[in-house]
């Protein structure tokens, strides 16, 4: 409500009939006397990215110089945010190639968020019985200080996971956990997109199905809070309505992408429609072409409706850390669907049925267009400040192996996107000394977010922060 003629406060929201509501940004008119913008603080957010089986790295690799670099045609869908991505080149998982049980997919999935070893168990990981990793993978960490007050400590996605191989079915597989809340205590994704929509989303905002026929496909949410717009913007400066008539118009763009949508807590959240695609439609068992019988899923589908929820998750800020897991190590889903077109699955393409470097092109580029599907969605969230998420948040993009034909876990690739307040140097590619484990990447990470720590992970294999990241 408002308070005087000159503020209001910041939980005042545009009202509508059917009980619609629209949070607003953060303006002037809702600074106290003598307070500064200084005073309200964004938020930071921290999204991993992981997709699986390494990658071509003549073809990762750019070329050109550290600020001025050219991307190959299988990582040209990164050229739409160029100048807000690092490549960090010439990383080792160092720990999981020389310490820890299993197979190296199983090492790799263990170490490349925790720094630690894949510890003795009972799961069959192809090169000897495992469990998971040995300690608190970054992203957890991260949570663990930044989480107060939230609804979630984090929240944790996939649409291709453990569908298939040797750890079908598996709530938890060495093969197939990046996150870890501490020493052989994995933290499964959720793979059921409406079961993640009700659990993430329960209370917030009105739900599509109830709002008023009139208020849903025909009609605009705006329209409905059209006069507590009216009432507000006449007691606004010309900055003011600047700011609250372009937080409008975002919300008309997500609003024509999602096609039906309603506000919540944050200051730019939209809630998602609920999802038709469930796990029943996307399970149904088929021959890859090698006629190896495996499971057929929408992936494509499921992961973009997966994506939608982890970004307004973050936009509602009922989470600040998330982690989007297109698949498991083992990558066993057919690829027929556009625009791949592959009759095999993924880790076929790898060394299963010999090593295939066209097809693998094909899909590495398309997991960057899923890299990028993450980028622009984040990108059009606007904050109250006026910024849009990425420049609030740093994503990690993550591969558990650089080399898919023999497992080799030197020079993995490493993205890393946002500007993170400031707090990185985006545009550039970055190429490290030869050697250097990925623990340091992981401790400056954990720095960026607060933490004291000067190491991460396997202190044998951290030699200190990442020179040249911030």
């Amino acid at each position: 409500m408002i308070t005087s003629k000159n503020r209001i406060t910041r939980r005042t929201v545009l009202r509508g009939a059917g009980g619609i509501s629209v949070a607003l940004p953060f303006l002037d008119a809702m600074l106290r006397p003598r307070q500064s913008h200084a005073a309200s603080s964004i938020p930071m957010r921290f999204v991993v990215f992981y997709s699986p089986g390494g990658t071509l790295l003549d073809q990762w690799r750019p070329t050109g110089t550290e600020t001025n670099f050219t991307l190959s045609s299988m990582m040209a869908p990164l050229n739409a945010y160029k100048d807000r991505v690092i490549l960090v080149d010439g990383l080792d998982i160092s720990v999981a190639i020389n310490k820890g049980v299993g197979h190296p997919h199983s090492r790799g999935m263990a170490a490349v968020l925790t720094g630690t070893q894949l510890l003795p168990g009972t799961f069959e990981t192809g090169s000897g019985l495992a469990s998971f990793a040995d300690g608190i993978s970054v992203d957890q960490l991260i949570a663990g200080r930044n989480s107060t007050g939230l609804k979630f400590k984090s929240l944790e996605f996939s649409s291709g996971w453990s569908i298939s191989g040797r750890s079908a079915g598996e709530t938890a597989y060495a093969a197939n956990i990046i996150n870890m809340a501490g020493s052989k205590k994995p933290i499964a994704p959720q793979v059921n997109a409406v079961a993640a929509f009700n659990r993430i989303f329960a209370g917030v905002g009105q739900p599509a199905s109830s709002m008023p026929a009139s208020n849903t496909l025909d009609k605009s949410i705006l329209d409905a809070v059209l006069g507590q717009y009216t009432k507000i913007s006449a007691q606004l400066g010309p900055s003011d309505k600047q700011k609250l008539s372009d937080h409008l118009d975002m919300i008309r763009q997500m609003e024509a992408s999602l096609t039906v949508t309603t506000t919540g807590g944050g200051s730019s959240c939209v809630v998602p429609p609920l999802p038709t695609i469930t796990d029943n439609a996307v399970t149904n068992s088929t021959q890859s072409g090698s006629g190896v019988d495996v499971t057929a899923t929408l992936v494509p589908e499921k992961g973009q409706v997966m994506v939608d929820l982890l970004v307004a998750s973050l936009a509602c800020d009922l989470t600040r850390v998330a982690t989007m897991i297109w698949a498991d190590s083992e990558a066993k889903f057919i690829m027929n669907f556009d625009p791949l077109k592959l009759p095999d699955y993924h880790h076929a393409y790898q060394h299963e049925h010999g090593f295939q470097p066209d097809a693998l092109n094909k899909i590495y580029n398309w997991y960057a267009q899923n890299f990028v599907y993450l980028l622009k969605k984040l990108d059009a969230v606007k904050e109250a400040d006026g910024t849009t998420l990425p420049d609030n948040t740093l994503v990690l993009w993550v591969t558990e192996i650089q080399k898919p034909d023999t497992h080799g876990q030197t020079n993995v690739p490493f993205v890393v996107a946002g500007k993170a307040q400031g707090k990185v140097r985006p545009g550039r590619w970055l190429q490290v000394k030869s050697g250097t484990p990925n623990n340091n990447l992981l401790v400056t990470i954990n720095n960026i977010f607060g933490g004291t720590e000067t190491t991460f992970g396997d202190p044998m294999y951290c030699t200190g922060p990442l020179a040249g990241l911030t």
